[in-house]
């Protein structure tokens, strides 16, 4: 019996020296259990680590095989039994688990336990989690002796813990200080906020050890956030996502940490589960700047059933996100100071081709209608046919000093083709090319400015939609008004899905119910998708 105890003390001191060689949370949790069950002979061991909440936020077991892991379904939170040792924070040791006042018995699929063994995990004085071992491998009741060893070994693993924080924290906050250095570098050369955003993403995704990292910014003129990047797997379904607003993604945008593992987030986890065909579990949502000054939201989560982030995680993005902010509005205002230069020249050039092309050219025609009154009928109509030359150059001059104009007004000020040519230029980046566009009638005079923003609305939307799902190679759009406004977008893509399914169509029909009209999608002549929204004009 002795020879027997020295081996187990023996077993005990092996374990804490080995404990102290591992660093990464995860793997010392793991290697907890593992020494647990095979010091004291139990068939099946779970830790429990506790959340912010007193609730159980992980739960990792020993003895259970992946299949049965998946038919038992949920891990526990923390009732019955395994809420004794969250309240008391005392070793438990039972003959028969059903016995206890506070069981309440197994969920469905869970394999038989009688005899239970109960000890706490503590880190600096505070509860950390608790193990629960059950059903002795010899059959009998767990021993006084065995709850002797199971406390040294928590004992010895609060250490061990501790030391996992710390490694943790010291590999988040240097994870954290490359990216921001990358992050300042790559701001420092000239990058795109497009390429700054990616950047952002991905690091965010390495620093919290994430499946998914997001960021959406402030759509113009909406309430709404849309996804602008987005990194992890499969992640690229969800740039262009756009985000409803609600009380949760509002508070954030205020400067309000977010994390959630429960119900609070679901709309989210949801909208993002759809997206990706994956569940989402825990989630969290963080502003990009301070308060007053918030440049949209970062969004991190990882997959259902993994465990949630804890304040290190947090913490670390906390930092990170709002270094991300300075970027951005480095990179905004670098954007600002070469659009100005960019529009200096516009306008030069627009001055000079009113001033100097338009004007010459219509003192040629003006010369040329002339002479041709004293020419021959055959004469007489070439140079006829020229004026008419002249003329159409003179529109199309008229059109690029159209589009040349400033675009320092607002939106209600700016005529509706300029606004339509603006959507057209920012869908050629997602698209990888420029749709083809046609105007019929006076789009800038007919359409009023109430129906022009749900035309620009519908246009951004539809072109986003082909970006994402249609894998088209060619996008036509048309804009007409005559006595209803008609928006046709058309694409050569793989069409719609047989069940579509789709928040964005939803918004454009109700758009167009909204004015009287109506929206009609369905498959092009020549394949891929037609998209056709109709309203009517009002008073007609």
């Amino acid at each position: 019996m002795a020879e027997h105890a020295d081996e187990r003390s023996e077993l005990l001191l092996d374990a804490l020296a080995n404990l102290g060689r591992g660093l990464d949370l995860e793997s010392t949790l793991n290697q907890i259990s593992a020494m647990a069950a095979r010091l004291v002979g139990a068939q099946y061991v779970a830790l429990g680590v506790l959340g912010d909440d007193g609730r159980i936020a992980r739960f990792l077991t020993v003895g259970l095989t992946a299949a049965q892991v998946r038919a038992i379904g949920p891990y526990p939170t923390g009732h019955g039994i395994l809420g004794e040792l969250i309240r008391h924070q005392v070793p438990l040791r039972l003959h028969d688990l059903s016995e206890h006042p506070a069981s309440v018995g197994f969920p469905a699929n869970h394999p038989p336990m009688r005899s239970f063994l109960g000890a706490p995990l503590r880190v600096h004085g505070a509860a950390f989690g608790n193990l629960y071992l059950t059903e002795k491998e010899d059959g009998g009741d767990f021993t006084a002796e065995d709850q002797r060893l199971l406390q040294a070994l928590a004992a010895g693993a609060s250490v061990a813990i501790e030391n996992a924080h710390l490694y943790e924290e010291s590999r988040l906050r240097e994870r954290s200080a490359r990216a921001n250095d990358e992050i300042s570098r790559r701001v420092l050369v000239g990058r795109s906020q497009a390429d700054v955003l990616a950047l952002v993403a991905d690091h965010a995704l390495q620093v919290a050890g994430a499946d998914l990292a997001l960021i959406a910014l402030p759509e113009p003129e909406s309430d709404r956030l849309v996804v602008r990047s987005a990194s992890g797997t499969e992640a690229e379904r969800l740039v262009g996502v756009m985000l409803p607003p609600d009380r949760f993604l509002s508070t954030a945008f205020e400067s309000e940490v977010l994390i959630s593992t429960g119900d609070p987030m679901a709309d989210q986890r949801a909208q993002l589960s759809f997206e990706l065909r994956r569940q989402i579990g825990p989630l969290l949502i963080l502003p990009l700047g301070e308060q007053d000054s918030t440049r949209g939201v970062l969004a991190v989560g990882r997959y259902e059933g993994k465990a949630p982030f804890g304040p290190l995680v947090v913490e670390a993005l906390q930092g990170f996100a709002g270094q991300a902010a300075v970027a951005l509005e480095l990179v905004e205002h670098r954007a600002h100071v070469e659009r100005y230069a960019v529009q200096r020249d516009r306008e030069r050039i627009a001055r000079d081709l009113h001033d100097l092309a338009i004007q010459r050219l219509y003192a040629t025609g003006l010369s040329l209608l002339a002479t041709g009154r004293d020419l021959d009928d055959d004469h007489a109509q070439r140079v006829s046919q020229a004026v008419d030359e002249i003329d159409e150059a003179i529109t199309l001059i008229r059109t690029t000093v159209h589009r040349l104009q400033p675009g320092g007004a607002s939106s209600r000020q700016i005529g509706l083709r300029s606004r339509v040519y603006a959507e057209i230029d920012t869908a050629t980046g997602p698209l990888g090319y420029t749709p083809r566009l046609r105007f019929d009638g006076p789009v800038d005079t007919a359409i009023p400015p109430d129906v022009a923003e749900h035309v620009i609305a519908v246009l951004r939307e539809a072109l986003s939609n082909v970006a994402r799902h249609a894998h088209a190679r060619t996008v036509s759009v048309r804009l007409a008004v005559s006595d209803d406004v008609l928006l046709t977008v058309v694409d050569d893509g793989v069409g719609l899905p047989s069940t579509p399914v789709h928040s964005g169509l939803r918004n454009l029909a109700r758009r167009a119910a909204d004015l009287g009209g109506a929206l009609s999608v369905g498959p092009g002549s020549a394949g891929g998708t037609r998209l056709e929204w109709r309203v009517p004009l009002p008073n007609t």
